[in-house]
Protein backbone atom coordinates (compact mmCIF):
# COMPACT_ATOMS: atom_id res chain seq x y z
CA UNK A 1 0.00 0.00 0.00
CA UNK A 2 3.16 2.54 0.79
CA UNK A 3 4.46 1.68 -2.52
CA UNK A 4 1.27 3.02 -4.17
CA UNK A 5 1.36 7.04 -5.49
CA UNK A 6 -1.50 9.06 -4.32
CA UNK A 7 -4.47 8.28 -3.12
CA UNK A 8 -3.87 9.00 0.36
CA UNK A 9 -7.82 8.98 1.89
CA UNK A 10 -8.16 5.86 0.44
CA UNK A 11 -5.09 4.42 1.95
CA UNK A 12 -6.33 5.57 5.14
CA UNK A 13 -9.74 4.19 4.56
CA UNK A 14 -8.14 0.97 3.73
CA UNK A 15 -5.91 0.95 6.99
CA UNK A 16 -8.83 1.80 9.20
CA UNK A 17 -10.55 -1.17 7.61
CA UNK A 18 -7.69 -3.46 8.30
CA UNK A 19 -7.85 -2.61 12.38
CA UNK A 20 -11.17 -3.06 12.04
CA UNK A 21 -10.79 -6.53 10.77
CA UNK A 22 -8.26 -7.53 12.96
CA UNK A 23 -10.52 -6.00 15.88
CA UNK A 24 -13.22 -8.37 14.87
CA UNK A 25 -10.59 -11.36 14.42
CA UNK A 26 -9.30 -10.76 17.98
CA UNK A 27 -12.99 -10.27 19.28
CA UNK A 28 -14.10 -13.59 17.64
CA UNK A 29 -10.57 -15.50 19.33
CA UNK A 30 -12.02 -14.21 22.49
CA UNK A 31 -15.64 -15.52 21.79
CA UNK A 32 -16.78 -12.14 22.17
CA UNK A 33 -20.23 -12.15 20.37
CA UNK A 34 -20.02 -9.34 17.57
CA UNK A 35 -22.75 -9.41 14.88
CA UNK A 36 -21.08 -10.97 11.70
CA UNK A 37 -19.87 -8.43 9.37
CA UNK A 38 -20.62 -8.06 5.80
CA UNK A 39 -16.82 -8.24 3.75
CA UNK A 40 -18.25 -7.26 0.37
CA UNK A 41 -17.11 -3.72 -0.90
CA UNK A 42 -17.96 -1.50 -3.86
CA UNK A 43 -15.15 0.52 -5.49
CA UNK A 44 -16.13 3.51 -7.25
CA UNK A 45 -14.21 6.59 -9.25
CA UNK A 46 -13.10 6.64 -13.38
CA UNK A 47 -10.96 4.14 -14.97
CA UNK A 48 -7.44 4.44 -14.02
CA UNK A 49 -7.67 5.27 -10.85
CA UNK A 50 -6.20 2.00 -8.98
CA UNK A 51 -9.60 0.47 -8.42
CA UNK A 52 -7.76 -2.83 -9.88
CA UNK A 53 -4.30 -2.12 -7.97
CA UNK A 54 -6.00 -2.02 -4.99
CA UNK A 55 -8.70 -4.77 -4.93
CA UNK A 56 -5.18 -6.73 -5.61
CA UNK A 57 -4.00 -5.43 -2.30
CA UNK A 58 -7.09 -5.55 -0.68
CA UNK A 59 -6.90 -9.81 -1.66
CA UNK A 60 -3.48 -10.02 -0.20
CA UNK A 61 -4.45 -8.25 2.97
CA UNK A 62 -7.88 -10.43 3.53
CA UNK A 63 -5.80 -12.89 2.81
CA UNK A 64 -3.02 -12.12 5.71
CA UNK A 65 -6.43 -11.45 8.00
CA UNK A 66 -7.48 -14.81 7.94
CA UNK A 67 -10.56 -13.49 6.30
CA UNK A 68 -9.87 -15.55 2.75
CA UNK A 69 -8.50 -18.56 2.04
CA UNK A 70 -6.46 -18.12 -0.67
CA UNK A 71 -4.89 -14.67 -1.68
CA UNK A 72 -6.29 -14.95 -5.37
CA UNK A 73 -7.77 -11.93 -7.13
CA UNK A 74 -10.33 -13.24 -10.10
CA UNK A 75 -11.11 -10.32 -12.25
CA UNK A 76 -14.55 -10.28 -14.60
CA UNK A 77 -16.59 -8.21 -16.45
CA UNK A 78 -19.64 -8.55 -17.78
CA UNK A 79 -19.11 -10.19 -20.87
CA UNK A 80 -17.65 -13.29 -18.08
CA UNK A 81 -21.13 -13.40 -16.57
CA UNK A 82 -23.91 -13.11 -18.95
CA UNK A 83 -24.88 -15.84 -21.54
CA UNK A 84 -26.54 -15.64 -24.49
CA UNK A 85 -29.45 -17.70 -24.54
CA UNK A 86 -31.59 -18.16 -21.73
CA UNK A 87 -31.11 -20.69 -19.21
CA UNK A 88 -27.04 -20.34 -19.47
CA UNK A 89 -26.25 -16.78 -17.72
CA UNK A 90 -26.94 -18.59 -14.34
CA UNK A 91 -24.25 -21.88 -14.61
CA UNK A 92 -22.03 -19.36 -16.09
CA UNK A 93 -22.06 -16.91 -13.19
CA UNK A 94 -21.74 -19.86 -11.08
CA UNK A 95 -18.86 -20.79 -12.73
CA UNK A 96 -17.31 -17.44 -11.98
CA UNK A 97 -18.15 -17.69 -8.79
CA UNK A 98 -16.88 -21.48 -7.72
CA UNK A 99 -13.58 -19.67 -9.39
CA UNK A 100 -13.65 -17.11 -6.98
CA UNK A 101 -14.55 -19.38 -3.74
CA UNK A 102 -11.71 -18.93 -0.84
CA UNK A 103 -10.39 -15.51 -2.61
CA UNK A 104 -12.08 -12.26 -4.23
CA UNK A 105 -14.11 -11.36 -7.26
CA UNK A 106 -13.58 -8.13 -8.40
CA UNK A 107 -16.36 -7.60 -10.92
CA UNK A 108 -15.06 -4.39 -13.31
CA UNK A 109 -17.74 -2.74 -14.29
CA UNK A 110 -20.59 -4.27 -12.10
CA UNK A 111 -23.65 -1.35 -13.45
CA UNK A 112 -23.67 -2.75 -16.95
CA UNK A 113 -25.11 -5.83 -15.45
CA UNK A 114 -28.13 -3.73 -14.89
CA UNK A 115 -27.94 -1.71 -18.21
CA UNK A 116 -30.43 -2.73 -20.71
CA UNK A 117 -33.15 -3.37 -17.96
CA UNK A 118 -35.97 -4.34 -19.73
CA UNK A 119 -34.40 -5.53 -23.08
CA UNK A 120 -35.76 -8.93 -23.88
CA UNK A 121 -32.72 -11.23 -24.20
CA UNK A 122 -30.63 -8.63 -21.01
CA UNK A 123 -30.09 -11.65 -18.31
CA UNK A 124 -27.89 -9.08 -15.97
CA UNK A 125 -30.72 -9.42 -13.74
CA UNK A 126 -30.23 -13.30 -13.88
CA UNK A 127 -26.43 -12.95 -13.17
CA UNK A 128 -27.08 -10.64 -10.26
CA UNK A 129 -29.62 -12.80 -8.52
CA UNK A 130 -27.11 -15.81 -8.59
CA UNK A 131 -24.21 -13.68 -7.69
CA UNK A 132 -26.45 -12.44 -4.35
CA UNK A 133 -27.47 -15.88 -3.59
CA UNK A 134 -23.78 -17.21 -3.48
CA UNK A 135 -22.98 -13.67 -1.65
CA UNK A 136 -25.62 -15.18 0.97
CA UNK A 137 -24.97 -18.81 0.94
CA UNK A 138 -21.08 -18.51 1.09
CA UNK A 139 -20.93 -15.78 3.54
CA UNK A 140 -17.82 -16.07 4.48
CA UNK A 141 -16.52 -17.75 1.75
CA UNK A 142 -15.42 -15.23 -0.48
CA UNK A 143 -15.48 -11.45 -0.92
CA UNK A 144 -17.11 -9.41 -4.10
CA UNK A 145 -15.96 -6.38 -5.00
CA UNK A 146 -18.15 -4.46 -7.45
CA UNK A 147 -16.33 -1.57 -9.38
CA UNK A 148 -17.35 1.04 -11.62
CA UNK A 149 -18.35 4.75 -12.00
CA UNK A 150 -19.69 6.54 -9.18
CA UNK A 151 -22.87 7.31 -10.05
CA UNK A 152 -23.61 4.06 -11.71
CA UNK A 153 -22.54 2.39 -9.02
CA UNK A 154 -24.98 4.01 -7.01
CA UNK A 155 -27.83 3.02 -9.44
CA UNK A 156 -26.37 -0.42 -9.65
CA UNK A 157 -26.47 -0.88 -5.62
CA UNK A 158 -29.70 1.12 -5.55
CA UNK A 159 -31.36 -1.41 -8.35
CA UNK A 160 -31.73 -4.28 -6.10
CA UNK A 161 -32.46 -3.95 -2.14
CA UNK A 162 -30.14 -7.82 -2.04
CA UNK A 163 -26.92 -5.54 -3.61
CA UNK A 164 -27.70 -2.96 -0.95
CA UNK A 165 -27.93 -5.30 2.10
CA UNK A 166 -24.37 -7.70 1.14
CA UNK A 167 -22.23 -4.37 0.69
CA UNK A 168 -20.07 -3.62 4.02
CA UNK A 169 -17.69 -0.97 2.53
CA UNK A 170 -17.59 1.57 0.21
CA UNK A 171 -14.29 2.87 -1.25
CA UNK A 172 -14.20 5.82 -3.20
CA UNK A 173 -11.15 6.60 -5.71
CA UNK A 174 -10.72 10.31 -7.14
CA UNK A 175 -8.66 10.89 -10.40
CA UNK A 176 -5.15 11.74 -9.90
CA UNK A 177 -3.74 15.14 -10.01
CA UNK A 178 -0.89 16.33 -12.12
CA UNK A 179 1.83 15.71 -9.69
CA UNK A 180 -0.06 12.17 -8.94
CA UNK A 181 0.22 11.35 -12.55
CA UNK A 182 3.91 12.73 -13.02
CA UNK A 183 5.35 10.51 -10.38
CA UNK A 184 3.20 7.64 -12.09
CA UNK A 185 4.93 8.02 -14.92
CA UNK A 186 8.37 8.24 -13.40
CA UNK A 187 7.98 5.12 -11.97
CA UNK A 188 7.06 3.41 -14.85
CA UNK A 189 9.94 4.87 -17.09
CA UNK A 190 12.52 4.03 -14.15
CA UNK A 191 10.81 0.37 -14.06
Amino acid sequence: LNNVIGLEDQKKKIKDFESYVRFLKKAQNYEIDIAAQNMHMVFTGNPGTGKTTIARIMAKMLFDLGIIHENKLIEVERKDLIAGYVGQTAPKTSEVIDKAMGGVLFIDEAYSLTQGKGAQYDFGAEAIATLIKAMEDHKGEFVVIFAGYKKEMKDFVDSNPGIASRIGYTFDFPDYNDSELGSILYKKIEN
